[in-house]
């Protein structure tokens, strides 16, 4: 369809007008066809309400009672009423006369109400405001067709995606009676009329519609109301639209009847009519919903989106409070406003800040919630809310709570929602992190230091519910004192009964509710409902309430289902028999369901498969998800989902607004799983999840999960639709897990089934595209447990059980390995990820044997290894080690510390401090870096790495810390001082000596503290002197807090008594939990001691023999290192041990971890180490298990190679026949290596024992191997072949040459050798007899520049710099060209220096890479490319522009030519190609990624390619050769192994590496690392559209 012009003429829009009050219409007396506007806000409108009406009316005469203009109440009454004063308010009128003939129909009349909405001049073009239609009669079924057309038409989709709300009057939603009276009265006319038709019960344009509805309307708020008068007609007197027609029975649906007839029910005398004021009331509760979103249409649509992603939640928030504030009955829960302790609360004359209210199960707490909230608003307070519920896990956890009360705070203040995007920005996985992590990032260091201009208020709805409700409460306390923030909350227990009750006299107010104050909410909701009351006796109605409000004894629930079975009866005596026979007592109650279910004849299975899905899924199903998911468990068909749920258990199911079905209550879930109840419909839990999980497992096994054969990774390609079970069956998978039993054989051979097929990984696809990688890894940890509960009963021995016990670490290992690979290109895991897993894992034994797929060669290790990288500075004594978000530093005793990056391990900078560096501190935010030694301290700002400021102290830091947003640097020296600095000017704002006490005297003033610890959170440093107790001193008041004891805890303890049989060694560290009061130390008698600060208590204790401990970022693990090397990780609340690495090498001299706790990094000699073991990924909330055996994951071991007995590789090149590989050593020696295997054949070549060899080169044409050392000596050797045994003859050249040499470049045949370096070129012609004397000639070029041997004239070698290109002769290294010949155009040059030189696309092409001058040698490359053609002597200046240009930025490192291509790695680690001779160069091929642990596993990137295409990748003191990579690309392996189609990428800038690739010059090692730019952002993830 052609897009229509914004601007149009009246001719275009026949049907969208303003109303003129004067105007009348003599064609249409009854009101204009088409949408006429009849009042618009003077500011910008919140909400569109469009009036519809019915059979037979008009866009103004259905909507008043006579021709008086004064009673057309939607343009009379309603914009003049405040709850409405900024709305706008249109009226659609259609040609719905029975009278006439006509050809239209309710299709017909949907799409002019679409097309004038689409056209109206006062709705502006590209409008999102929310669209309230009110329909009366046959109206509200055109606004259903309209909405259903609107889905299913692209033109129209930005209509159907503004609908909010419809209030239908009286429509006949299953059709009328009257309508098939009225056509066979039509009859006698001539003519047909198809809208009536339509109106006929049942007819096919009615069902077609609820069909269609039912399934879209899930999101709306929908309120019918229904007629109670009679009216009279042609032959008679009745309701035209009965009530079981007027209702549509959704669970977000809201009804109200009308004392009104079918005509006047939307037609009113006055503004007080209580008909009016009903459907007033409605609209207006649907305005101020609305009206509470508005604050986020005031932000930019980017930040909102961005809001969104970094806290993982929508606006969909809000419709928790719409669907329960809709099941209040007016006038309800009004009571708690009356009483004085909520007043005081609320007016804040009380110094409590949280409002605790406690009540029953099941006596109206949440609806009560709704209420307050409401009421709040209502006196315009900033108000927000959470609503626990277990049995949906993902509203049962702080984290959860903790991100939806910063999202609501966000949108409703701009501050914070500044604030929140700042946090994201450090920290893009905040979303994923535990809630320790999220309170500290987010509210600690951000929310809570916002000052808000009003006191917040915020409502918790049954904390009781909360899986962690006992650690969620201090939470609250804290928040509530740390912040303007007012609380209620709402539970069963009572405040007091979490712990509370010395501090909760001020903290708190705590009510509970009686039945005598619900007493009064029971009789309206009684009211509410009294046509479902029978009226049998002579007190009628009454009667039958009263008793049923004395039995329900304050239960609102039990008021429910007892309706439910009144409905059912017509006599006095049925009424009497069931108010007597239906117990009080909640249990009794379901008791009696249950058996009234039982003795129905059909539908009992089904029941029981709804009732188990219902109580066992791990959160609430939609209908549509629980449809598949039913027809999969109990293998047969079904009808209507939501009529079969109503019908077989309907008293305790029911589906929300939401389309989400739950239990009526948690008590009926709980009452469901006794095992001491007696019905066919009790749930055994173990089974009931058996039957999950198998189900789920029936359908990953099923054919909608199958792997395709050949895979496009591109993120663009179109999934294919699966049904609505997919993303529960994925995503549950573990919950089911968890809870099954593990000794049923079924389940047992259902999970290795699975694990065996290729579906496990459209599975994993699935999860990452979701994104859920937390998912992934509890699988894999569910697993693990499931396996150790099976192995106590069954022997852990067979093919089946090593399936199984592999995948339990695979599954954790893919994500810590490759979970940015596969979040950047999920379907990597096809053909790309399992070739690069150890062997002996399951992906790699299962996925990575196909005859044209990648194969990996070459690497010792069989198994995964927890050590990600391994930093070797060998000619330092590293001390200190500290992380930020993105970097982490590393501190050396030779006064100089370098930095980072924190993903990928490469280092960004080095700093100088001028002094060893003893402490290294990034600041809260990672703005700034603090580096101190024995004598200065030194502040450095980490964008430019520049020095802020410097002071001098007297003595080395103990401890350092920031605070206040990194104001301020707090520091504990050793000569027991504690300094203050300003972080900003560097001046010493404050100081103290701990060793005062209050009479002025100094217990350890002429002591030396051996080791100190900050806790910012509880102002409070502990410190250590050998042989005494721990001093503890309270920072805030300058004075002693007290002393801790090993045995004892607090000296203040009446028990307390010193005894000094161990002391502290050291290890002394704080948890970081903000919340937590816990101290850790290490004694010299090898125990580990935790101590709660805030009860003074030996906590735990444990033997470790620690030195140093370090606390997670998030405090929940420990780890502590001992001097032989041992490094132990704990769980810091409880010390129970969770992994453990050994090592014989040297002691562990620093110990700390990155700041999303997943890694873990120690000092060790001249290594930095970087951890990250599975332990370290650490589930949210503890998961309650209580029907299985207990099974705590026993500790794993990690053993490392002592690093005396690496000889790590220096150099790299590669033969022409690609067979075999020289690879140079930090021994000094040179080996052969095979590349058909990766394996060492051999020793060659020796320089000096123990001298590195740091470049290598081979000249093809002469068999000549040039070799460099450390010491700049250059050696030259010919290899000789000889019955397949490589040797080396005697050294043609040996030379040392004197200074750091940056490249050497030979000719062919190796008889004339260049020599550069930073100062001069020398040139060595090497006599071809033999001799040992040899020739040198010598130029000096300033500029840093790179040579190249020229590949259509091997007489010339070509010299670049960073400005111009020059062309020497070989033999005299004379200049052939004049001193401006030949420039370069690109004006960016000149502020760079050329790194890297080559030739590629068979010497057609040159390729170079520059960087910064004056930056690091780390930081990013470009790379340029120039036409060889253009290099020939010439006497004329020339400027050559580069080529290509859009390859720039996106190659880190120049691997080689293949097949006339340049291979490359790209800025994302992909090993990628493009042929530079084609014009399309610009476009380049991604053939497969390089693991990012393998990218950081040394400190220089060397990587080569055989003339065969395979690809060599130096990893420490191995290779890796990676087989057939080039012959595959992301659309899977090639079947002929031709390359692949190239499509574009443009991809974010990292720097280049040096290339050990080119076949005409080596560099030094080093020279090629770079910066490399953040992480990809994380991309949306795709909808699942199946219906």
């Amino acid at each position: 369809m052609t897009a229509k012009s914004p601007s149009r003429s009246m001719f275009t829009r026949p049907f969208a007008r303003r109303n003129d009050v004067d105007s009348f219409d003599t064609q249409y007396p009854k009101g204009p066809l088409g949408l006429t506007t009849l009042s618009e806000p003077s500011a910008p409108a919140i909400a569109d309400l469009v009036f519809v009406h019915g059979l037979g009316g008009g866009s103004r005469s259905t909507w008043m009672q006579s021709s008086d203009a004064s009673l057309f109440w939607p343009q009379e009454w309603l914009p003049t009423d405040a709850g409405f004063r900024d709305v706008r308010i249109h009226s659609f009128g259609y040609n719905s006369n029975w009278e006439k003939e006509s050809v239209l129909n309710i299709h017909d009349f949907a799409r002019a109400l679409l097309g004038c909405l689409s056209d109206c001049p006062t709705i502006p073009r590209g409008s999102t405001t929310p669209l309230v239609f009110i329909g009366h009669s046959m109206g509200g079924l055109v606004i259903k067709k309209a909405y259903i057309l609107a889905q299913q038409f692209q033109e129209f989709e930005s209509i159907a995606e503004r609908v909010r709300a419809i209030l239908f009057l009286a429509t006949p939603h299953r059709g009328s009676d009257l309508a098939a009276l009225l056509t066979r009265i039509l009859h006698v006319a001539h003519g047909a009329r198809p809208f009536v038709q339509d109106l006929h019960r049942n007819s096919l344009a009615t069902q077609s519609i609820n069909d269609e509805f039912s399934h879209n309307c899930q999101k709306l708020q929908l309120f019918s109301f229904y007629e109670t008068l009679p009216i009279n007609y042609i032959i008679g007197k009745g309701l035209v639209v009965d009530k079981d027609l007027a209702v549509l029975g959704y669970g977000n649906e809201r009804t109200a009847y009308m004392h009104a007839n079918h005509r006047d029910i939307c037609k009113y005398a006055d503004r007080k009519d209580p008909n009016y004021q009903t459907v007033r009331n409605a609209l207006a509760s649907v305005v101020d919903s609305l009206r509470s979103r508005t604050s986020l249409t005031q932000h930019d649509t980017g930040q909102l989106s961005l809001l969104s992603t970094a806290l993982d939640m929508s606006d969909a928030v809000e419709d928790d409070f719409i669907g329960i504030e809709s099941r209040r009955v007016s006038g309800t829960c009004e009571w708690l406003m009356e009483k004085e302790s909520f007043q005081r609360w609320r007016d804040c004359s009380s110094e409590a800040k949280i409002y605790w209210v406690s009540a029953k199960p099941a006596s109206g707490k949440t609806v009560l919630s709704g209420y307050i909230i409401k009421y709040l608003r209502g006196l315009d307070e900033a108000c927000g809310f959470y609503f626990f519920d277990s049995g949906n896990k993902a509203k049962a956890t702080i984290s959860s709570w903790l991100r939806s009360m910063a999202w609501q705070m966000a949108v409703k203040h701009s501050e914070v929602l500044m604030t929140v995007l700042e946090v994201y920005k450090r920290d893009d996985q905040l979303a994923k992190a535990d809630y320790r992590t999220i309170w500290r990032k987010l509210f600690l260091d951000g929310i809570m230091k916002v000052k808000l201009d009003r006191p917040q208020y915020w409502v918790v709805d049954a904390l009781d519910e909360c899986k962690s409700d006992m650690e969620l409460v201090p939470l609250l306390f804290k928040f509530s004192e740390m912040s303007n923030v007012r609380f209620v909350v709402t539970s069963r227990s009572r405040c007091e009964a979490y712990g509370r009750t010395i501090s909760t006299k001020k903290t708190v107010i705590s009510e509970g509710i009686s039945a005598d104050d619900t007493r009064s909410d029971i009789l309206k909701y009684l009211n509410e409902n009294i046509e479902f009351l029978p009226a049998v006796d002579g007190g009628g109605h009454q009667n039958t309430i009263l008793k049923i409000v004395e039995k329900s004894a304050g239960c609102f629930l039990w008021v429910k289902l007892i309706l439910e079975e009144l409905r059912h009866v017509h006599t006095s005596a049925e009424v009497h028999q069931v108010l007597e026979e239906v117990p009080s007592d909640m249990d009794e109650l379901y008791t009696r369901i249950l058996n009234s279910m039982s003795k129905a004849p059909y539908g009992k299975a089904l029941a029981k498969a709804i009732l188990t899905w219902t109580v066992c899924s791990a959160r609430p199903l939609t209908t549509q998800e629980l449809y598949f998911a039913l027809q999969l468990d109990i293998k047969d068909s079904i009808d209507r989902i939501e009529k079969s749920i109503t019908a077989s258990c309907g008293q305790l199911v029911y589906i929300d607004s939401r389309s989400c079905v739950h239990m009526v209550h948690q008590t009926a879930r709980d009452f469901l799983l006794q095992s001491s109840m007696d019905s066919e419909f009790r749930i055994d839990k173990k089974a009931g999840h058996k039957r999950l999980l198998m189900t789920c497992l029936q359908y990953l096994c099923g054919n909608e999960m199958n792997a395709p054969r050949h895979r496009k990774l591109s993120v663009q390609n179109i999934v294919r639709p699966r049904c609505a079970f997919s993303a529960y069956a994925c995503s549950a998978l573990h919950e089911h897990i968890r809870y099954a039993s593990s000794t049923d054989d079924d389940l047992f051979f259902a999970l290795i089934k699975f694990l065996n097929s290729s579906n496990i990984l459209s599975w994993i696809e699935h999860l990452v595209q979701i994104p859920d990688l937390t998912c992934i890894i509890q699988t894999g940890r569910s697993l693990r447990n499931y396996l150790q509960r099976r192995s106590r009963s069954i022997s852990p021995i067979g093919k089946d059980i090593a399936t199984l016990d592999s995948w339990t670490t695979d599954l954790v290992r893919l994500v810590a390995k490759f979970g940015k690979t596969m979040s950047a290109s999920p379907a990597s895991i096809f053909h790309l990820i399992p070739p690069f897993c150890p062997p002996e894992s399951a992906p790699r034994k299962q996925f990575a044997a196909s005859p044209r797929g990648i194969t990996v060669v070459g690497l010792s290790a069989t198994s995964w290894d927890d050590c990600l990288s391994t930093i070797v500075r060998p000619s330092e004594q590293l001390t200190v080690v500290a992380c930020c978000d993105t970097y982490f530093a590393v501190g050396s005793s030779n006064g100089k510390f370098a930095v980072y990056n924190e993903m990928t391990c490469q280092e960004i900078q080095e700093l100088h401090h001028s002094e060893p560096v003893r402490m290294l501190q990034f600041g809260q935010t990672g703005g700034v870096i603090a580096s101190s030694g024995m004598k200065t301290i030194r502040l450095w700002d980490v964008e430019s790495w520049q020095q802020l400021w410097q002071q001098d102290i007297p003595r080395d830091c103990l401890s350092l810390c920031f605070t206040d947003e990194d104001r301020l640097l707090l520091g504990a020296l050793r000569n027991n001082q504690f300094m203050i600095w300003d972080c900003a000017s560097g001046s010493l704002t404050d100081s103290a000596d701990w060793t005062e006490n209050d009479d002025g005297q100094q217990n350890h003033a002429y002591r030396r503290p051996i080791s100190a610890a900050i806790c910012v959170e509880s102002s409070l440093l502990a410190v250590v002197y050998r042989g005494q107790d721990i001093l503890i001193w309270d920072i805030e008041s300058n004075s002693p807090y007290d002393t801790y004891a090993k045995e004892t805890g607090s000296s203040r303890n009446p028990t307390a008594i010193s005894t000094i049989r161990a002391f502290v060694t050291g290890g002394l560290v704080f948890s970081a939990d903000p919340s937590a009061t816990l101290l850790a130390a290490s004694y010299s008698d090898g125990d580990l001691v935790l101590f709660d600060t805030t009860e003074g208590i030996v906590k735990e204790k444990t033997l470790a023999n620690a030195q140093i401990l370090a606390s997670s970022p998030n405090g929940r693990t420990l780890a502590a290192a001992d001097s032989a090397g041992k490094i132990q990780i704990f769980d810091f609340e409880t010390l129970r041990l969770l992994h453990c690495i050994s090592a014989d090498d040297y002691s562990t001299k620093a110990l700390t971890f990155s700041r999303d706790n997943s890694r873990l990094l120690d000092i060790r000699g001249s290594e930095c180490r970087v951890w990250d073991p599975t332990a370290l990924l650490r589930p949210d909330e503890v998961d309650e298990n209580s029907d299985t055996v207990s099974v705590f994951t026993l500790p794993q071991e990690t053993m490392i190679e002592p690093s005396d007995d690496i000889t790590l590789i220096g150099a790299l090149a590669c033969h022409e026949n690609g067979e075999v590989l020289f690879c140079g050593k930090s021994d000094g020696g040179i080996y052969l290596y095979y590349s058909n295997s990766g394996a060492k054949a051999e020793k060659l070549i020796s320089h000096a024992s123990n001298v590195p060899i740091v470049s290598l080169y081979f000249d093809n044409q002469s068999s000549v191997l040039s070799s460099v050392d450390s010491s700049s000596r250059v050696m030259l050797h010919k290899l000789i072949l000889q019955e397949n045994v490589w040797r080396a003859s005697g050294p043609s050249f040996d030379h040392r040459v004197g200074v750091a040499i940056d490249q050497v470049l030979s000719n062919k045949g190796a008889t004339q050798v260049l020599v550069s370096s930073n100062s001069k070129d020398v040139l060595y012609s090497i006599p071809e007899d033999g001799s040992s004397t040899f020739t040198s000639t010598e130029i000096v070029e300033y500029r840093p520049h790179r040579w190249a041997n020229h590949p259509l004239d091997p007489d010339q070698l070509v010299f670049m710099s960073n400005e111009r290109i020059h062309l020497y002769e070989w033999k005299t290294l004379r200049r052939l060209t004049a001193s401006d010949s030949i420039s370069l155009e690109d004006n960016m040059l000149s502020q760079l220096s050329i790194r890297f030189l080559m030739s590629c696309g068979q010497g057609r092409h040159f390729a170079a890479t520059f960087s910064e001058s004056s930056a690091s040698r780390y930081r990013p490359r470009k790379l340029l490319l120039w036409s060889t053609s253009d290099f020939f002597v010439q006497s004329e200046p020339t400027k050559l522009p580069s080529l290509y240009r859009i390859l720039a930025d996106q190659v880190r490192y120049v691997i080689g030519t293949y097949r006339q291509r340049l291979v490359f790695l790209d800025s994302n680690g992909w090993v990628c190609s493009t042929d530079v001779g084609m014009p399309n160069a610009d476009r380049y091929t991604r053939h497969f990624f390089i693991p990012i642990d393998w990218l950081s596993a040394g400190a220089n990137l060397m990587i080569d390619m055989t003339c065969n295409g395979d690809i060599v990748f130096v990893k420490r003191h191995e290779i890796a050769v990676i087989k057939r990579g080039l012959e595959t690309s992301e659309q899977g392996p090639s079947a002929t192994g031709a390359r692949s189609p190239i499509r574009g990428a443009q991809r974010p800038s990292l720097a280049s590496s040096r290339s050990s690739g080119s076949d005409d010059m080596f560099l030094r090692p080093g020279l090629e690392r770079k910066r490399p730019s953040s992480p990809v952002g994380t991309n949306k993830a795709l909808e699942d559209i199946f219906s």
